[in-house]
């Protein structure tokens, strides 16, 4: 299970290809809750914001066929592939200080 918190997901390259998103996540039993915090975007690949739809809450259902596939990689980082199309965000958390 994901950790529940603040996690960032952000590539510094060229001006084309910068970004920067952070969501709170949440896990429950059947899904996962995402809420979108921030984003940074100009040229870049903008699927995550596609995802959203315009809005700052989604939630993706864990027992049932989704369109944006998702793979945690341990309990504090995953990877989501919004349409499974473009590019994979991965998604690491964020440090308290």
């Amino acid at each position: 299970m994901l950790r529940p918190g603040r996690y960032k997901s952000e590539h510094d390259g060229n001006v084309f290809q910068a970004y920067r998103y952070v969501m709170e996540v949440k896990e429950t039993a059947k899904s996962y809750i995402f809420k979108l915090l921030e984003v940074e975007n100009r040229y870049a690949d903008d699927h995550i914001e596609i995802m959203f739809g315009g809005k700052k809450r989604i939630v993706l259902p864990k027992d049932k066929p989704c369109r944006h596939a998702m793979r945690v990689w341990s309990d504090h980082d995953f990877t989501i592939y919004p349409f499974q199309a473009g590019v994979p965000f991965y998604f690491e958390k964020e440090d308290v200080a």
